[in-house]
């Protein structure tokens, strides 16, 4: 197979080598575009330029928005007269076709915005010797292609984003892409069957996948590439060799993802004095982070520093190995300081940001600083010198501003004291659009001093129906995700931490308290709470339409009206958390599909509670204990309850009210705890324990349920049946 593609690679360059010999030698004319009024130009579009064009002439666009779709089959220059991208736009006239087809060699095209292409904003054809430079691509289905043999061109100081792919080689070899940047496309450059290609200088950032190596994209270079905060792969490897990938900057949640029949590929050169990627004295291999700043390898040192780790690294989701692993050396520490008695670079955190480079610290002497602060420099880390949120306080200078709106990815606040006044609906710390920050060890207040709900007030209290999504925040993620928020204590504020629209994050170890919702995700999916503390609020925990969260390891006590409340949400899990002392401790209010496990519920008036609709959830391995009513089901069904312990209830153990097509399984309900159904029916309960009560199984109103080896003792009556028809009873045993 590669001997006869090797032919055809022969044939077609011989053909381009005769047609570059043949090619006309008439002296070059050039041709004016100008579709608006202002000068007068030789022709009104593109197209029209091209068609009366000789090979080697000139085309000159003037600036203004042209709607066409272009053939190039004239080895032409056409230029932008003012070189700048922005204010000479071509815009598909036809959405289904490229923008620009070049069917011929030595064409250059240079300083324009090009979109708006379901194909290719620049597609070329098997051409050779093509110069697309300085152009800006975005909206595209994939914004240069470089098809058919196409082989020898240049591609430089391209800007491309919003595309399907950013730049795509198929079946091209000896191709050069310098000094490009391709991000927020589904793929940034794409190699498949292509050979021999330099990839130098370009920065790959935020795509989904970042560069991909596929098929027999062999032997080709990377280097000098910045390959950072791509969503899922910064490079993708599929079954190449022989590249020669070194002095690249990789910082992606995984750098490198190889599929095993990958062959052979370099990650280092020789060590050679020169500066490296991270502005170390030598050139080697490459360097290796994550967003969460982990740098790889993991605790390798650098004695003699000469900018390489000691250690080789084996690359995490491949084979691969890079012998010469470089260590960031351009990282800075920048310091901050208001007092007198500090010496530091600058006496307000903005002025810090604002003369911060990517990656850089700014370390916060103790002192009150009184700021709205800005932060847009990504990876950035602000942290106080002592490390204590005691000592270094950030105060609102304005409460009509966040603290900090932070709009940029990979920044970490670390150990800071952040106080109000925060007016509605600002913030303490506002996350807006970003992946991969680090919030921990803070301290967050305000001035706080709304009713907190008094426990009388009804039903409507408890349901979250009342939310007021504009009260001021303590952590507020706006279409956020991949962040992780650590150890911090934040309270009388109206809702300490809210999550909107944010997916994928990670709330280990917070407090909250005296606020109204002291943890509030709103349409947020997929977030892991762990061990987090929620007390002293009106609603501790509140899930609102946010599906397939994780709820683990959670104190939830002393709140007036829910510990935990979940709203029009499904599939969440809740697990291993103690639930105390509020008025219903964990509450589903038409919301399906959720797991509750291994809770620990207690001195509630109702304990947990499945209401208005609340289907085919599971209940299982719960302690339930010393409420009112411990578990309340209503109007809820297909649920299932298996293994919980429910204890010193005010009578009602487990009640389903007007609640059919549940089933209740191996459970334990004893100690003035009984079993209670109204209106209910098409129930199972298999295996129960009930013991110690009033009354064992109590049914009022109830047709067609079964009841099929429980066990009753010590009860004033084991079974009651009252208005009660069709029910079958089998095995069961009273004592």
């Amino acid at each position: 197979m590669r001997q006869v593609k090797g032919k055809y690679i022969i044939v077609f360059l011989v053909i381009l080598t005769s047609c570059l010999m043949t090619a006309g030698s008439a002296a070059a004319t050039a041709i004016s575009v100008n579709n608006s009024t202002g000068p007068v130009a030789d022709f009104t579009s593109i197209r029209a330029a091209i068609n009366a064009a000789h090979p080697g002439d000139e085309i000159i666009v003037k600036p203004g928005t042209y709607e066409e779709n272009i053939t190039v089959n004239k080895n032409l220059t056409i230029v932008s007269e003012s070189g700048n991208p922005s204010n000479t736009i071509i815009q598909a006239a036809k959405g289904s076709e490229d923008i620009f087809s070049v069917w011929t060699n030595g064409v250059s095209i240079n300083g324009f915005s090009i979109k708006g292409a379901k194909y290719a904003g620049i597609h070329l054809f098997g051409v050779t010797d093509c110069n697309i430079t300085n152009n800006k691509l975005s909206n595209n289905g994939c914004g240069i292609d470089l098809y058919m043999f196409s082989s020898g061109n240049l591609l430089d100081n391209n800007k491309i984003s919003d595309s399907t792919t950013g730049i795509s080689l198929g079946d091209s070899w000896y191709n050069s892409l310098n000094n490009n940047s391709v991000s927020n496309c589904s793929g940034g450059i794409s190699l498949f069957d292509s050979q021999n290609n330099t990839l130098n200088n370009n920065l790959i950032s935020k795509n989904s996948e970042g560069v991909a190596l596929i098929g027999e994209s062999n032997s080709n270079i990377l280097t000098n590439n910045t390959i950072n905060s791509n969503e899922k792969i910064g490079l993708h490897i599929y079954g190449t060799s022989n590249n020669l990938i070194y002095n690249n900057y990789f910082n992606n949640i995984i750098n490198v993802e190889a599929e095993q029949d990958s062959g052979t590929n370099i990650w280092n050169t020789t060590k050679t004095k020169g500066i490296n990627i991270v502005d170390g004295p030598y050139l080697g291999g490459n360097s290796w982070a994550r967003p969460d700043g982990t740098v790889y390898p993991e605790g390798a040192r650098d004695t003699n520093f000469d900018g390489i780790f000691d250690e080789q690294y084996n690359i995490q989701g491949s084979n691969f190995i890079d012998y010469l692993p470089l260590k960031e050396s351009k990282r800075v520490t920048i310091t901050v300081g208001n007092s007198t008695d500090q010496i530091a670079d600058f006496t307000s955190v903005q002025a810090a940001i604002d003369n911060a480079s990517p990656g850089d610290t700014i370390l916060l002497h103790p002192g009150i600083y009184t700021e709205n602060i800005n932060v847009y420099v990504t990876n950035l880390t602000l942290t106080s010198e002592s490390g204590s949120s005691e000592d270094t306080i950030i105060k609102a200078a304005s409460g009509s501003n966040d603290v900090f709106y932070v709009i940029a990815d990979g920044v970490t606040i670390r150990g800071l004291n952040i106080t109000g006044p925060i007016s509605s609906p600002n913030a303490g710390i506002h996350l807006n659009g970003v992946k991969h920050c680090l919030i921990e060890n803070n301290q967050l207040s305000g001035n706080y001093s709304g009713e907190i709900l008094n426990t009388s007030s009804g039903n409507n209290s408890s349901t979250g129906n009342d939310s007021n999504p504009n009260s001021e925040f303590g952590i507020l993620l706006d279409a956020s995700s991949s962040n992780i928020l650590n150890n911090n204590t934040v309270s009388d504020i109206a809702t300490p931490i809210l999550l909107r629209n944010s997916s994928g994050n990670i709330l280990v170890n917070n407090t909250a308290s005296n606020s109204s919702y002291g943890i509030w995700m709103n349409s947020s999916s997929n977030n892991t709470l762990n061990g987090n503390n929620v007390s002293n609020n009106k609603i501790g925990i509140y899930l609102e339409i946010s599906n397939g969260n994780t709820l683990s390891n959670s104190t939830v006590l002393n709140n007036t009206a829910s510990g935990i409340n979940i709203l029009n949400s499904g599939e969440n899990t809740l697990n291993n958390s103690t639930t105390s002392d509020n008025r219903i401790s964990i509450l589903l209010h038409n919301s399906s599909g959720n797991l509750l496990n291994n809770n620990m519920v207690s001195n509630s008036t109702y304990g947990v509670w499945l209401y208005s609709s609340s289907n085919n959830n599971e209940l299982t391995d719960n302690r339930v204990s010393d409420n009112n009513v411990s578990i309340y089901l209503k109007n809820s069904g297909e649920n299932l309850l298996t293994g919980n312990r429910v204890l010193n209830s005010n009578g009602l153990g487990i009640c389903l009210w007007n609640s059919a097509g549940n089933t209740l399984n191996n459970n334990t309900a004893s100690d003035n705890a009984s079993i209670f159904l109204h209106n209910s029916s098409e129930n199972t309960l298999v295996n129960n324990t009930v013991e110690s009560n009033n009354y064992g199984f109590w049914m009022n109103s109830c047709d067609n349920n079964k009841l099929i080896d429980n066990w009753a003792s010590n009860n004033k009556f084991g079974v009651y049946l009252k208005n009660s028809r069709d029910n079958k009873l089998s095995g069961n045993m009273w004592a």
